[in-house]
């Protein structure tokens, strides 16, 4: 034994560069998302969690993943399931895994759990205008004091692109200062474009979305959030 208290012994400890002072508060996603950009070699990897289970969430973020995607817009969570997950990626880890939430668009009792239990990112699935992401950012933030120092320098905003519509606006998606990173959503992309789902070789729409997708990444230096296959990298780093 080294003598030292629990505390004072940081090789016992995780090393959490982003997590919050208190646990139950978000992590700085955004300054997290900030510093991976800068370095072109850096990515951030996760876990999806689907299934309603505080429990399961533990497991993943005893592996301390950087963040866990809480997908409450599919996944049949209720507020204390959502409340406790959240906890538990961020007790679980040290502070080393920050928990993400996608919340269904009209849903407010999924977006203020998950805020007051510390998520430190929002996902806003089928966002399609400037002006639709802004007035859902208005809901996002908070308008006291603390917070506003807090939770709002820490918490990432991060549109899911799913339609044509959405495509023909990403750029200006994409310009929206409080925006942290852009999220593709493929399936219902190609539905919308009226193409065949398929595994095979991705039809030129679905290339030509992505290489758009990549483009106000670029251009807006806002990083690309979500599930890469590897045979797609090509297309984002063209």
């Amino acid at each position: 034994m080294s003598g030292q208290g629990y505390l004072d012994n940081t090789a016992l400890h995780t090393q959490a560069k982003w997590r919050s002072a208190l646990l139950t508060y978000p992590g700085n996603l955004k300054e997290a998302l900030r510093e991976a950009q800068k370095d072109a070699k850096k990515t951030m990897y996760g876990i999806a969690q689907g299934i309603p289970s505080s429990f399961l969430t533990k497991v993943y973020a005893s592996v301390r993943p950087d963040f866990v995607w809480i997908d409450v817009e599919h996944g049949m969570f209720d507020r204390i399931v959502l409340h406790d997950a959240i906890h538990a990626a961020q007790h679980h880890s040290e502070g080393k895994t920050m928990a993400l939430v996608r919340v269904p668009k009209e849903d407010e009792w999924a977006l203020t759990t998950a805020l007051d239990a510390g998520a430190a990112g929002i996902i806003i699935p089928h966002s399609e205008s400037k002006e639709e992401v802004e007035e859902f950012m208005k809901k996002v933030y908070y308008h006291d004091a603390f917070n506003i120092k807090n939770s709002n320098n820490h918490v990432a905003v991060i549109p899911q692109i799913e339609s044509v519509k959405g495509i023909a606006n990403v750029e200006q998606i994409a310009s929206i200062p409080g925006v942290s990173a852009l999220m593709f959503g493929p399936g219902d992309f190609m539905a919308d474009a009226g193409l065949p789902l398929s595994l095979g070789k991705p039809h030129p729409t679905l290339v030509s979305a992505m290489e758009s997708m990549s483009m106000a990444s670029k251009k807006y230096n806002k990083p690309l959030w979500g599930l890469v296959p590897p045979r797609a990298s090509k297309w984002f780093h063209k």
